[in-house]
Order: structure tokens, then C-alpha cells, then sequence
């Protein structure tokens, strides 16, 4: 009788275990999928803001060029290749009559190793 006892209590703690991981690796596969999502993400905000650097620099004509991920790394001003550090997008506002900003243009910070570069555009982001 003891036996019988101790082979339910066995096969109650197997299955614990095998429920355990059974949850335990589906909660893994769901946060992967929220980590890939994100990753998918991240890639098509970096293409979107590397098109519209570019375009920016397009539409003002001034030349420039891209590494092989799309991303402006240098421009050429004044006769002169600067290289770009860094740069940074910021988003112009002005308070609608209903006292909602909108964002009306983007003002663009090139960092060179000669300094800051700023330009202000009126393209959409997109």
C-alpha cells in the first residue's frame, strides 16, 4: 500500500515538472517575440530617419554619402568632406488656434569634428 502511495506522489511530482516547463518555455517563446518585434521595429525607424536625412540633404543640394546601412556619414560643404559624428533630429513646433502643437518642420544637427551643422527642413518624416 505504501508503494502505490509512493508511485501516485512520484507521478504527481512528474507532472509538476513537466507542467513547469511546459509554461516556463512558452513565456520564453513569447518574450522572444516581443524582443523580435521590437528588433523589427528599431530597423525600420533607423531606415526611415537615414531616407530622411538624406532626402533633406537631397532637397538643400548638397552632397553627401551613405555606409552600406543607409546612414549619411559624410556631407560636402564648401568644397570640403566632413565627416559625420552624429546627428540629431528635432521636431519643430507651433500651437494650432485649438492649442494642439503640431510639428511644422524638422531641424537637423550635424556633428562634424569642425562643428555643428544646422539645417531646417519642412519634409515629412516618412
Amino acid at each position: 500500500m505504501k508503494e502505490r502511495g509512493y508511485i501516485m506522489k512520484l507521478r504527481i511530482y512528474f507532472i509538476a515538472v513537466v507542467l513547469l516547463f511546459v509554461s516556463v518555455t512558452a513565456v520564453h517563446a513569447q518574450e522572444y517575440g516581443k524582443i523580435r518585434a521590437l528588433q523589427q521595429r528599431a530597423i525600420h525607424v533607423v531606415t526611415l530617419k537615414n531616407d530622411f536625412v538624406s532626402r533633406v540633404l537631397t532637397s538643400y543640394d548638397i552632397p553627401h554619402e551613405r555606409n552600406a546601412q543607409g546612414a549619411v556619414v559624410r556631407i560636402n560643404m564648401d568644397g570640403q568632406w566632413l565627416n559625420i559624428n552624429a546627428i540629431e533630429i528635432v521636431p519643430v513646433l507651433k500651437e494650432a488656434a485649438d492649442k494642439h502643437q503640431q510639428v511644422t518642420a524638422h531641424e537637423l544637427f550635424f556633428y562634424t569634428d569642425d562643428g555643428i551643422l544646422d539645417l531646417v527642413s519642412e519634409l515629412i518624416i516618412r
